[in-house]
C-alpha cells in the first residue's frame, strides 16, 4: 500500500511539474509581444503609420475609423490611396476591409470603392468600444489603436506588434492581445451586409 501511494505521489507530482511547465510556456509567449509607448500622432505620422502598416500586410487589413472628411484626414491623401494601389497590384490576394463610422465623401472612398478587393462599409452605430479605432493586419498579428473623438485633432495611438510570438502560438496570443477588436470588426463588419 505504501509502495502505491508512493508511486502515486510522485507521478502527481512528476504530472504537476509538466503541466505547470506547460503553462509556463504557453503564458510567457505575451512576453513576445511588442507595444510602443503611447504617443500623440499628427496627421503626416498617422498616414507614415498606415502605409507602414500597409506595406507589411501579407493578405488582408482591416480598418476601422470614422473615415469622416475633414481636413488632414489620411482618407483624402493622395499617399494613402497610392500605396493601396500599389499593394492591391504587387499583392493578387490582399484583401483590404475598411468599417467607417461615417458616411462621408472621401477620396479614398470615392477612388477605392469599386476595386475588387476593396471592400468599405458604414457602421450603422458608433459600436461599443468608445473612441478606440484600429487597422489591423493579417488577422491581428500587428495593430495600430487610436484614440480620439470625432473630428478631434487630439488623437493618442499605440503599435500592438505579435510577430515576434512564435508561430505556433501566435493566434492563441493575438486572440488574447486584439480578439476584442477583431470580434467587435467582424461582428459589425457582417452586420452592415455588403459594401456601400
Amino acid at each position: 500500500m505504501q509502495m502505491f501511494i508512493g508511486w502515486t505521489t510522485v507521478g502527481a507530482l512528476a504530472a504537476g511539474t509538466i503541466l505547470g511547465v506547460w503553462i509556463l510556456l504557453r503564458a510567457f509567449q505575451f512576453v513576445y509581444v511588442r507595444v510602443t509607448p503611447v504617443q500623440v500622432n499628427d496627421d503626416d505620422s498617422v498616414v507614415r503609420n498606415f502605409i507602414d502598416l500597409l506595406s507589411e500586410a501579407r493578405t488582408s487589413m482591416v480598418v476601422y475609423d470614422d473615415g469622416n472628411d475633414m481636413v488632414g484626414s489620411l482618407y483624402n491623401d493622395r499617399r494613402v490611396i497610392d500605396a493601396v494601389r500599389r499593394k492591391l497590384r504587387a499583392s493578387p490576394d490582399f484583401q483590404l476591409q475598411c468599417l467607417f463610422n461615417c458616411d462621408h465623401d472621401v477620396m479614398f472612398r470615392k477612388e477605392l470603392a469599386n476595386e475588387e478587393r476593396v471592400d468599405i462599409r458604414t457602421r450603422s452605430n458608433s459600436g461599443n468600444l468608445g473612441e478606440i479605432h484600429y487597422k489591423m493586419i493579417d488577422g491581428g498579428v500587428k495593430a495600430y489603436l487610436s484614440r480620439h473623438a470625432l473630428g478631434s485633432r487630439d488623437r493618442i495611438y499605440k503599435i500592438v506588434d505579435c510577430t515576434s510570438v512564435s508561430k505556433r502560438h501566435r493566434s492563441r496570443v493575438v486572440e488574447g492581445v486584439l480578439g476584442k477588436y477583431k470580434e467587435d470588426f467582424s461582428r459589425a463588419f457582417d452586420a452592415v451586409g455588403d459594401r456601400d
